[in-house]
């Protein structure tokens, strides 16, 4: 019992360094354009990267690639971390995009997913008691199987909606993923139980074309949950617990009431720019 339990730790930790690793290797902001690999799809996977990224940010704690081909501009974004997987889930990700190097450029628009209403509450992810291992034993590999099964059944459950914000032909500022417009979403968890995030929005609909190769700002903000829902929970002679009140009415556990947890309560966003690459 022992020997599995070290070769646990170990995994866990291999797979912790390999993520730490890789960050530092990235810039903060992606520096150049990429066109998308021809059998891209936006289905929450990022195996046509083969999980490589162009960027690591860390004000996020995001990994991300902005590519394009001739009609489309894709985002795709990973995250690792627990508490800030949870975070994106429950507020979304705004991708804004002015079709400018402006930031105040007031022509931008912005896409918001996943998007929540009253008939469809913010989704509340417990991650901290995920599988170690999938490979040590068989047992393992099913508990992990079943545990991503049911948190990729959650996501395709209740992420159906997408915030827009500035597109002249949507005049409703929440639609479907099943949309007629052609913006696409979607995310999943991976193997590791990394959440991957996809995005793809028609270059009609921001008003640019390859062709013109014209420098445009972009912004990715982390939204977090509604911040009336996060509470403290003082405790004598214990750590103070960070909560969450879900739509349930249910308190459910953050962790600890500590700095980097309490970044859940607040957006984390980053700005970028990026030229449309040709063929």
């Amino acid at each position: 019992m022992k020997i599995i339990t070290a070769k646990l730790v170990l995994l866990a930790l291999f797979f912790a360094f390999a993520v730490i690793a890789n960050a530092q290797k990235l810039p903060n902001v992606q520096q150049t354009s990429l066109r998308v690999p021809a059998n891209l799809k936006i289905d929450g996977k990022a195996t046509e990267w083969d999980d490589k990224f162009q960027a690591y940010n860390k004000a996020t704690g995001v990994f991300y690639t902005i590519a394009n081909d001739d009609d489309k501009l894709y985002l795709t974004i990973q995250a690792t971390n627990p508490q800030n997987i949870t975070k994106i889930i429950m507020g979304g990700i705004t991708f804004t995009i002015t079709p400018s190097d402006n930031k105040k450029d007031k022509n931008g628009l912005a896409i918001t997913f996943p998007k929540y209403d009253k008939k469809n509450p913010p989704v509340y992810v417990i991650l901290d008691n995920k599988p170690k291992s999938t490979k040590d034993t068989l047992k393992n590999k099913m508990q992990a199987d079943s545990f991503l099964n049911a948190h990729n059944q959650q996501l395709n459950d209740k992420l159906k909606l997408i915030g827009v914000e500035g597109v002249k032909s949507i005049t409703d500022s929440v639609i479907s993923i099943y949309n007629t417009e052609g913006i696409k979403a979607m995310a999943l968890f991976d193997n590791k139980i990394y959440y991957t995030y996809e995005l793809s929005v028609p270059l009609k609909q921001i008003g640019l074309t390859v062709a013109q190769q014209t420098k445009f700002s972009y912004n990715i903000r982390v939204n977090g949950p509604n911040k009336g829902n996060i509470r403290v929970i003082e405790r004598d002679g214990y750590n103070d617990i960070l909560t969450y009140t879900g739509a349930d009415g249910v308190n459910y556990g953050i962790g600890l009431a500590t700095p980097e947890n309490m970044t859940m309560a607040y957006p984390t966003d980053f700005w970028g720019e990026y030229t449309l690459a040709k063929k």
